[in-house]
């Protein structure tokens, strides 16, 4: 019986970030994090356990991310070939503008379709939240936020100083 528990909440875990794996992928050549940084999934981790969910939550929170699982890995597949695609082009001595235009166009939607679902997914799986654990949930989002803006603003500063 405690196997099947901890399987299922291995189970919904990994489900649970590859939404934002997916997210992640699809923002190409942005900067992710120092090197050795834990990423963004185990801040999310934390933000989980300490929600305390119920095992009727789970499973409710599992048949959720399921409902949206084949679609968003063909998605991701096929923004990982689009972004493949576009490095190939970008890495060439001299890359074509139109290519690059091309490549970016065919990347937009999938990106645009990863995004609409994880926001459509999100929704449903607040859902199944009470009120105690969104609030915990908030926290957690403002938290993380804040050390990214944190993270982001000297970057700014000093790109302003050299103006």
């Amino acid at each position: 019986m405690k196997l099947n528990k901890a399987l299922v909440a291995v189970l919904f875990l990994t489900i649970f970030f590859a939404g934002t794996v997916a997210v992640e992928a699809g923002r190409f050549g942005r900067h992710h994090g120092a090197p050795g940084a834990l990423g963004p999934g185990l801040h999310g981790l934390r933000t989980i356990i300490q929600l305390d969910l119920s095992d009727s939550q789970k499973l409710q929170l599992m048949n959720i991310m399921e409902k949206y699982d084949n679609e968003r890995e063909t998605l991701k597949e096929s923004l990982r070939e689009a972004n493949k695609n576009l490095a190939g082009i970008l890495e060439s001595e001299q890359p074509d503008e139109a290519e690059i235009r091309n490549a970016l166009r065919r990347a937009a939607p999938i990106k645009e379709e990863l995004l609409v679902m994880r926001v459509k997914m999100m929704a449903e799986l607040k859902t199944v939240l009470t009120p105690n654990q969104m609030q915990l949930l908030e926290q957690g989002k403002v938290h993380r936020f804040g050390r990214e803006k944190a993270r982001i603003a000297p970057v700014s500063e000093g790109a302003s100083n050299q103006e």
